[in-house]
């Protein structure tokens, strides 16, 4: 499905950027995937509508600015002769917008100027998807050398990060255990509620619960 395309009445030269990114949003809207999700082929089936939109639209803002509100009858130039000065002739659709006013200006003087869409779409042609396979190069994938910086290798010795249960646990976590496990105990909890955690942490708990149950033997 294709967006709408704008009707070039409904344009003015204030709201061309207007009508592109609505054109475009409308483009998106109608994805049916994330962009990463879609293969290279559908990719390529949303630049090419993308790309017709953007040509349309340009078009349309090519012929609005060179008007710039003036009458005018679009034609393409299909002859210029310079002999003697020069001649030009200029052919118009039957139906063309503002041909009336131009019959009516026979003998008066005509501005004739150049509007072409084409010098504004250079390089369009070349937007094309993304491969579907892409290098596993992170921060390359979305340059035009895809696996940059993979061809140097460096020698050295490969470190392995320590284990959790390498690093001891520090003097405040030991802490935290002691006083969670006293407070277990004056809450009424049972010595099988010790939580899961490590060896050394578990013996602190322990070792609060007990504490809490001797400080209250000796007060009785």
């Amino acid at each position: 499905m294709n967006a709408p395309q704008p009707d070039f009445r409904a344009m003015t030269a204030g709201s061309i950027g207007k009508n592109i990114l609505q054109a475009l949003v409308t483009e998106i809207k109608l994805l049916q995937d994330p962009w990463p999700k879609l293969s290279k082929e559908k990719q390529d089936f949303v630049i090419d509508r993308l790309r017709h939109c953007v040509e349309t639209n340009v078009r349309m803002a090519v012929h609005l600015l060179a008007s710039e509100g003036r009458t005018v009858v679009v034609g393409d130039l299909a002859q210029i002769t310079i002999k003697d000065g020069v001649k030009a002739v200029i052919e118009f659709n039957s139906k063309a917008e503002n041909l009336s006013e131009l019959y009516d200006s026979t003998g008066s003087a005509v501005l004739v100027v150049v509007a072409a869409a084409a010098a504004h779409l250079d390089g369009m042609d070349k937007v094309q998807g993304e491969a579907d396979q892409r290098a596993m190069d992170l921060g390359h994938e979305y340059q035009d050398n895809d696996g940059g910086g993979m061809e140097k290798t460096v020698d050295g010795e490969v470190l392995e990060l320590p284990s959790p249960d390498d690093i001891p646990p520090s003097d405040k976590e030991l802490k935290e255990a002691y006083d969670a496990g006293y407070e277990a105990a004056a809450d009424g909890m049972d010595k099988q509620s010790c939580p899961v955690m490590r060896s050394e942490l578990v013996a602190e708990w322990i070792k609060g619960w007990m504490e809490y149950h001797e400080d209250s033997s000796s007060e009785d």
